[in-house]
């Protein structure tokens, strides 16, 4: 079968973590990447010594200095917020970055880059035995409404997640109540958060949205604040970042239009952020009416999702700006490596030498996505391109001696069901289908393709009734850990149900959670990815950047691998 050219948006995940209830961790590795993709714009950062303050210049685009710019800007999308803005709650891409807009947190990071800045937080340290780690507050911080922000708020936000608890919310999610003891004020502008264990990026969990600081006189101590209408300020438990929500319309429960104003009580409004004093949010049911916006002058900028084929129609349109980085969603393949034919090691390693990754990333997505040859994203500390190193790239030769050595021949074909679900990730047809192709240009293998609805898949994949079958991941950390740990558990189940076990890899998983020196940290997680090439139970397929497309009066956009959409950076000339 050959592979279809629709065009397809780069990535359509409705939750950051494909699996929103996830394994708790015990403990992630170094944080960051070593470097950013090249991206459209050039970007200076300073932080003032002792304030805390970052600055973001740009050269080659955006206005004049001294250029008139307009107070309003209009984003449009076809995302929208799954459930509420409630850090205890909100575990989908758009929820969050509503509250990394209308919100912040006790550490955050340099736009442009994975480096952590201070933000509520003016500094901060750790015990010699890695167990308790003090903040010092930023002074005279208040809400909106008067309430001000002090370590008996900040310890009431972290109370209140461990209350709440929400099996489906983002603390329990990523295990932050495994990994934090207690919250101890230990004066008005200083709090401790105590470890269960030691844990080197604990800052990476202090810079996402669930210990965001809320207004007690807004969000209760055991219930999740959720959307009321014609109420935003009971809608919204946030209130210390750069913008405050004023409207927020929603019609039979899908979101209309949310506008967002610069709030006075920000920070940084000294540092001259927001840059747009107001920004509009409209929605739009599809990528086709959202590019006609665009095209309309309707919407300054699009964000999430054009599909491949509307960013190839603006290439060289010199209305439009198409703005590109990092991307830090990834899909692979799985085998359930229980039961024949994927408890063969060689059947595994024979179906990853002949993936075409080409097939994918220039047939199906037209260049829109990379090829990924390591479960960790390629630019992210520690990547190797380790399935490439092991197998090289659509190598048919070396597919069909591992195949004869398993027992296969062309009048003997290695036959199984490849499944993929629907409406959840964009594409996993055309993937499968390039999949197929390549498996079948072998000449010994045969493969039956199947497609489910997105919650049948998942409850297929639970029972073990699925042989080969296609997942994504959007992490919680940009952090080799976060995509390796949550896919390798201990008893080989997790999410996945790879039902595959390798008492090394789980060593090394539980080894690198204790060291804090980064070069040993890589050499155990090149071990681990050489590891898991070897015995192939995931196959990386792909790795999806980040767009946006704007008109050519708009400046201040900044991609990079944390997947925030920072609102306040961007102005637009009038």
């Amino acid at each position: 079968m050959g592979v279809s050219l629709r065009s397809y948006a780069y990535i359509s995940a409705s939750n950051c973590a494909e699996e929103t209830r996830r394994p708790p961790y015990f403990g992630i590795g170094r944080r960051g990447l070593t470097k950013t993709a090249a991206a459209i714009v050039v970007i200076v950062i300073v932080i003032a010594a002792g304030a805390g303050i970052w600055y973001v210049t740009q050269t080659g685009v955006g206005p004049a200095p001294g250029a008139k710019l307009k107070d309003t800007i209009i984003i449009g999308t076809t995302d929208s917020v799954q459930t509420t803005i409630d850090p205890a709650d909100a575990y989908d891409y758009f929820g969050i970055n509503i509250i990394q807009n209308v919100g912040d947190g006790l550490v955050d990071y340099i736009p442009g880059t994975t480096q952590y800045a201070p933000a509520l937080a003016t500094s901060w340290s750790v015990s010699s035995d890695g167990l308790t780690w003090t903040f010092n507050l930023r002074e005279g911080v208040r809400f909106p409404d008067g309430t001000p922000f002090n370590a008996s708020v900040v310890k009431y936000s972290i109370d209140r997640q461990f209350a709440i608890d929400e099996p489906e919310g983002p603390f329990a999610g990523v295990g932050y109540d495994t990994i934090i003891n207690r919250t101890v004020v230990t004066g008005p502008s200083q709090v401790q958060f105590v470890l269960n264990s030691p844990f080197s990026a604990f800052l990476a969990l202090v810079a996402f949205t669930p210990m965001y600081p809320v207004n007690p006189n807004v969000a209760s101590p055991s219930s999740i604040v959720n959307y009321t209408e014609g109420s935003v300020n009971v809608s919204n438990p946030n209130g210390l970042g750069p913008y405050m929500l004023t409207k927020w319309i929603r019609t039979a429960g899908k979101d209309v239009e949310m506008d967002l104003t610069a709030n006075p009580y920000y920070w940084n409004a000294s540092g001259g952020y927001p840059k747009t004093k107001n920004v509009i949010i409209k929605f739009y049911s599809d990528h086709t009416s959202l590019l006609l916006a665009l095209k309309n002058g309707e919407i300054d900028v699009a964000y999430r999702q054009l599909e491949a084929s509307d960013i190839i129609s603006l290439q060289g349109n010199s209305n439009f700006r198409i703005w590109t980085g990092p991307g830090a969603f990834i899909q692979y393949l799985v085998f359930n490596t229980a039961s024949p034919p994927f408890n063969n090691l060689l059947v595994r390693q024979a179906l990853a030498a002949a993936v075409n990754r080409s097939l994918i990333t220039q047939g199906v997505f037209q260049g829109q996505a990379d090829p990924l040859y390591s479960m960790v994203p390629a630019g992210m500390f520690s990547h190797t391109d380790a399935f490439k190193d092991k197998y090289g790239e659509a190598n048919i030769t070396l597919a069909k001696q591992l195949l004869q050595q398993a027992g296969y021949s062309a009048t003997n074909k290695l036959t199984f069901t490849l499944t993929y679900p629907t409406q959840h990730y964009s594409a996993t047809d055309g993937i499968a289908a390039a999949l197929e192709q390549a498996f079948e240009a072998t000449g010994m293998v045969s493969v039956q393709l199947a497609s489910q609805p997105w919650p049948n898949y998942k409850e297929s994949t639970r029972a073990d009734q699925l042989q080969a079958y296609i997942y994504g991941w959007y992490p919680d950390f940009v952090d080799p850990y976060d995509y390796l740990y949550p896919f390798l558990p201990a008893d080989g189940v997790g999410f996945l149900h790879t039902h595959f076990i390798d008492s090394q890899i789980n060593s090394w998983l539980q080894q690198v959670t204790g060291i804090s020196d980064a070069s040993q940290q890589a050499a155990i997680y090149t071990q681990l990815q050489t590891r898991l090439a070897d015995q192939a139970p995931l196959v990386p397929l792909f790795q999806g950047t980040t767009i946006a497309v704007s008109n050519t009066k708009v400046s201040g956009i900044v991609l990079d691998a944390t997947v925030i959409f920072r609102y306040y950076l961007i102005q637009v000339a009038a």
